[in-house]
């Protein structure tokens, strides 16, 4: 009885501890540049359905953790997204903007994907409307 109340409680605290760290973002953000932009615009442009040239894809923002990358980015024939890369292998993409109190869900989404702790809080962060 005691292995399952462990067994049930621990992933639990994982959850409740991920939703109410803070997180200093700004390590994980990466500057983008003229050398590492067209990297990013390429691993985008590889999983687009329409294809685009890369210079039409926009990247505004990188967040990496490990061997994680979330790609904030857009076309001019589509909405923007976070484009998620483990491994410089496509992972999934995130579409929209959330509430505070959605976190919820965006929490179950990034476990889904097994993003890291860090870049889940960080990716929080900049889709939920201020």
């Amino acid at each position: 009885m005691k292995k399952a109340t462990l067994f049930f409680f621990f992933p639990l605290f994982f959850v409740i501890n991920i939703a109410s760290a803070t997180v200093d973002c700004a390590n994980l953000k990466l500057k983008i540049n003229a050398e590492n932009k067209s990297f990013y615009q390429g691993l985008v442009q590889k999983i687009l359905t329409e294809k685009v040239s890369t210079n039409q894809i926009d990247v505004s923002e990188v967040l990496a953790n490990k061997e994680w990358l979330a790609i904030f980015a857009s076309t001019k024939t589509s909405e923007p997204g976070v484009f998620f890369f483990k491994n410089k292998e496509f992972i999934d993409v995130w579409g929209g903007l959330v509430e505070q109190d959605e976190k919820p869900d965006v929490l179950k989404w990034t476990q889904g994907i097994h993003a890291p702790g860090m870049l889940t809080q960080c990716f929080f962060e900049e889709i939920v409307i201020q």
